[in-house]
């Protein structure tokens, strides 16, 4: 005879798979560019999350300098191939990437090059300790992040 507890584990591990199963069956109707644009969305989400957190430090002074480097690594990681992020027919009205990106490619991965030499600049300054140039390589970040944003994102 089973004791309570597992039928309870019983119970448990095959609602589980039933939901598992229901949730697979999902994930394949999901058109792959939704699921390409939704990764996408994520990781320029999390790309945004380590700037704003490293502004709070370096521009505005919030007391957290011991996580300078943790965000910057990230930034570094997160940035090695955004191109990668934008595979052709994923440009679908309801996301915020111009048609231009696929139009002129080329300069699209010349600016996403700024963008993570940027990211490893700024990160080579905090690995090193050399608080002078932070302000310098965020800046530099910024204006990289910025200049991919007016011409491939929409607003």
């Amino acid at each position: 005879m089973k004791s309570l507890a597992g039928l309870f584990t019983t119970a448990a591990v095959a609602a589980a798979l039933t939901l598992g199963l229901g949730a697979t069956s999902a994930v394949h109707a999901f058109d792959e560019h939704e699921s390409t644009i939704d990764y996408r969305q994520g990781v320029m989400s999390a790309i945004g999350g380590n700037v704003g957190a490293i502004a709070a430090v370096v521009v505005d002074g919030a007391d957290y300098g011991d996580n300078l480097q943790m965000h910057t690594s990230q930034l570094v990681d997160l940035s090695q191939d955004i191109p990668s992020l934008f595979p052709e027919g994923s440009d679908f009205p309801e996301t915020d990437a111009k048609e231009e990106i696929w139009d002129d490619w080329e300069r699209f991965e010349e600016l996403a090059s700024d963008t993570r030499e940027a990211a490893e600049a700024l990160h080579t300054a905090v690995e090193a300790g050399d608080e002078d140039e932070y302000a310098i390589r965020f800046r530099d970040l910024g204006q990289s992040c910025q200049a991919c944003h007016d011409d491939f994102r929409r607003e």
